[in-house]
């Protein structure tokens, strides 16, 4: 039950529904205090255009992807390579075998990567971020793509009953104790991932992969609002809270 509720706490929290919960709270408002709730809809209107502008989306997330470096071409000595599943789409209807997210594509495959360079085993980790009985187990989407890619079934170590980033750490610590591993997790979600793994005792080599932000030319194109960058800079708000209660909390 705790997991669900935060899962919708977290979903009200973030734009765009905190922004239309604001909306919501002026319109309300205007019936007793006209300008306060002029003021709240006024402000929710421009974190909208505001949060839908790429170069601001940037600057919220880049701080979350400059946390670490890549890793570098040389040598690794480390356990195992641990990529982390960042989302699957369930393609039932079609109907067709599941598929990772773009974010999980992208951190899969520099894990596989890595995992064939250094000839190391691969642990994909991840259940179900999903609330809802019956959601689809990231990690043995990871496994079969993994698979596909040529990547040997008996290298790879499959970890799929964690719902979160913590529960994730929890999970991997229970098949490799104090081991070395490189971490793989898109790059936004590595200053969180490492703390976490290092609180569970691993030694930790993070290995970002997939970033969002990039560098930008200026254009008048800045300023016209995109579904994407409010997306994006939903995820660097997110991230920014879970830090926050993590932190809070003690488990970073």
């Amino acid at each position: 039950m705790g997991f669900i509720v935060s899962k919708v706490l977290l979903s009200l929290l973030l734009p765009p529904a905190s922004l239309l919960l604001l909306m919501l709270a002026g319109v309300i408002l205007l019936r007793w205090h006209r300008n306060a709730g002029r003021a709240l809809v006024a402000a929710a209107m421009v974190l909208l255009y505001g949060l839908s502008l790429h170069p601001v989306a940037d600057r919220l997330i880049r701080p979350l992807e400059a946390s670490y470096r890549p890793l570098s071409d040389g040598p690794v000595k480390a356990d195992a390579i641990v990529v982390l599943g960042g989302g699957s789409r369930d393609l039932s209807w079609v109907p067709k075998e599941p598929e990772l997210s773009g974010g999980s594509l992208e951190r899969l495959a520099g894990a596989v990567q890595l995992a064939k360079k250094h000839h190391l085993p691969l642990v994909v980790s991840g259940g179900s971020g999903e609330p809802r009985p019956g959601a689809i187990r990231e990690a043995d989407v990871m496994a079969d793509v993994a698979m596909r890619l040529g990547f040997p079934a008996k290298d790879i170590v499959i970890e799929n009953r964690s719902r979160n980033t913590w529960e994730n750490a929890e999970a991997v610590q229970k098949l490799l104790p104090g081991k070395t591993v490189v971490l793989v997790t898109s790059a936004f979600h590595m200053r969180r991932s490492a703390r976490m793994f290092k609180k569970q005792g691993f030694t930790v080599l993070p290995a970002p992969a997939g970033y969002s932000s990039q560098s930008r030319h200026g254009s008048f194109t800045d300023y016209l609002p995109h579904a994407a960058a409010l997306a994006q800079s939903s995820t660097a708000i997110s991230e920014y809270i879970s830090l926050s209660w993590y932190w809070m909390t003690g488990k970073i």
